[in-house]
C-alpha cells in the first residue's frame, strides 16, 4: 500500500522588519493625514471597502520586498513564468469594521495583501461573533479558494489579527481569495496590495 498527493499550488508568507517598510509606512500615514487630496482607487465592484488609494512614491522599495517572493513561488511549486517581473501597481486599503472583500481575482501573475496595522486579535473576533447557542470556529481573516482533485471548492483560512503585522502573503493573482470583516474595533485595518506582471525581455 502506497499514500500519493496529486501536486498543487498554494501561496508564499513571509515576515518584514520596520526598516523594510519605513517608506512605505511614511507615505501611508501622509494619505491618511490627507484622504481628500489623494488618488483613489475603485474596487467596488469586489469589495464594500470605502477608503482604498494609489500608492506612488514608495512603489520602488515595494516592489524590491515584493519581486523576490515571485522567484521564490517560482521554485517552491514549479510555476513558470516568462520574463521580468515588475510592481505594476500597489494600493492602501483603510478597511473599517464590518467591510469586507468578496471573493475575487487580480489582473496581475503575482498578487499580494502586506499587513500594515491590524488592531483586533481573533480572541475578541470568535468572543463577539459567539452566542451561547452558537459555537463559532472561524472568525475575521484571509480566505483562499480551491479546487481539489474530487472538483470540490475548498477553503484555505488565514486568522489574520495583530500578530501579523508586517507580514505579508503572496500567491498567484488568479487564486480566488477573499477577505472577511472585522467588528471588534473601531480603527482601520491597513493593508497593502498591488499586481505583479512580467515583460518580455
Amino acid at each position: 500500500m502506497y499514500i500519493a498527493n496529486f501536486p498543487n499550488v498554494g501561496f508564499v508568507g513571509h515576515e518584514f522588519d520596520d526598516k523594510d517598510l519605513y517608506s512605505i509606512r511614511l507615505e501611508i500615514d501622509k494619505i491618511q493625514n490627507s484622504f481628500e487630496s489623494s488618488e483613489k482607487v475603485n474596487h467596488t465592484f469586489t469589495s464594500t471597502v470605502k477608503r482604498e488609494y494609489k500608492l506612488t512614491s514608495s512603489l520602488k522599495q515595494l516592489e524590491s520586498l515584493v519581486l523576490p517572493l515571485s522567484n521564490l513561488y517560482q521554485q517552491e511549486f514549479n510555476y513558470e513564468v516568462n520574463g521580468t517581473p515588475y510592481l505594476e501597481n500597489a494600493w492602501v486599503n483603510f478597511q473599517e469594521a464590518g467591510e469586507f472583500f468578496a471573493p475575487h481575482t487580480h489582473a496581475g501573475e503575482f498578487s499580494f495583501a502586506l499587513y500594515i496595522k491590524v488592531p483586533f486579535s481573533i480572541e475578541d473576533e470568535l468572543k463577539y461573533l459567539s452566542t451561547n447557542d452558537k459555537s463559532v470556529t472561524t472568525a475575521t481573516g484571509f480566505v483562499f479558494y480551491y479546487t481539489d482533485a474530487l472538483g470540490e471548492i475548498k477553503p484555505c483560512y488565514q486568522p489574520v489579527d495583530k500578530s501579523w503585522e508586517n507580514k505579508i502573503l503572496f500567491f498567484p493573482g488568479k487564486m480566488l481569495h477573499s477577505v472577511q470583516p472585522f467588528f471588534t474595533s473601531k480603527e482601520y485595518r491597513i493593508t497593502v496590495s498591488g499586481n505583479i506582471r512580467y515583460k518580455n525581455d
